[in-house]
């Protein structure tokens, strides 16, 4: 497994690389420490005075510039590949996420309004690079891997999440819980235009749906779980409670943005947490 480990030396990022690290060990993979520069071809303060000694001063520069951040990397990660490359972060990421199998990334959440919209640069890469991505915040705890949660919504995505924590639970000799969620079922009054929800989904739902869990999770070893509840709430208190190392979440390649459910996750689980697409 190739993983792929953006960095920008924050606090964020170092959590990351003890992430991508175990990883690697777990899954004898190799590791790639990848660092992006946005450096300058041409300032236009210089205008007109632009010449071939600036020009040349500008590019020993940017060797000089280079050279130390690469041996910064080695610094982290003496057992790497190293990567420098020139960009924007995000297309840079884009661009050699293409030859990873998994990327391993800090994240701040979005700081601003443009980035409530948008996506900070670690939602992007989730959203736009077709990978699954584990993020980890700067205050998430980072341990070995012996419990791992799945949250499932019984849709492919999350499937291959299960999938991906059954390799590295085989490998790490952790447990998997494959928890779902159950959001409370309006109480009256229903519009009378709408059948009542109760009634649809009939009296024996939930033990419908524990058998199906159950068949689910029997092949991967998992112990299915089932609660009520707000979905955010109820997956970040059971991390918790439950003492989990990581948690596996799936998202639709469908949804346009990041899901608020997935933002939440990201922001407030205190694990490192795996996105799969």
């Amino acid at each position: 497994m190739r993983i792929l480990h953006p960095t920008d030396f924050s606090e964020a990022s170092a959590k990351a690389l003890a992430v991508a690290r175990q990883l690697r060990d777990l899954l004898k993979g190799e590791l790639v420490l990848l660092h992006a520069i946005e450096y300058p071809v041409r300032s236009k303060v210089y205008g007109d005075y632009w010449d071939e000694m600036l020009a040349k001063t500008f590019e020993e520069r940017r060797r000089e510039l280079i050279a130390y951040l690469t041996e910064k990397l080695k610094e982290l990660e003496p057992n790497a590949e190293h990567i420098i490359d020139e960009g924007k972060p995000l297309q840079v990421i884009l661009k050699h996420a293409k030859n990873a199998d998994l990327i391993a990334m800090g994240t701040h959440g979005p700081e601003g309004l443009l980035e409530r919209l948008l996506g900070s640069v670690t939602e992007r890469v989730i959203e736009l690079s077709g990978k699954p991505v584990v993020a980890t915040r700067a205050e998430a705890e980072v341990r070995p891997f012996k419990h791992l949660v799945v949250a499932t919504g019984l849709a492919e995505p999350s499937l291959r999440a299960l999938e991906l924590a059954k390799k590295i639970a085989d490998a790490a000799g952790a447990r998997i819980t494959l928890l779902h969620v159950v959001e409370p079922i309006p109480e009256p009054p229903i519009p009378v235009h709408m059948p009542d929800p109760k009634e649809v989904l009939g009296p024996d739902y939930l033990e419908k749906l524990a058998k199906e869990l159950a068949k689910i999770a029997e092949p991967y070893g998992a112990e299915p779980v089932i609660r009520e509840g707000d979905p955010v709430d109820v997956l970040c208190n059971f991390v918790h409670e439950s003492d989990a190392d990581a948690v596996f979440i799936g998202r639709s390649k469908e949804a346009r943005f990041l899901g608020s459910v997935t933002r939440e996750v990201l922001e407030r689980a205190g694990r490192p947490v795996f996105v799969h697409p």
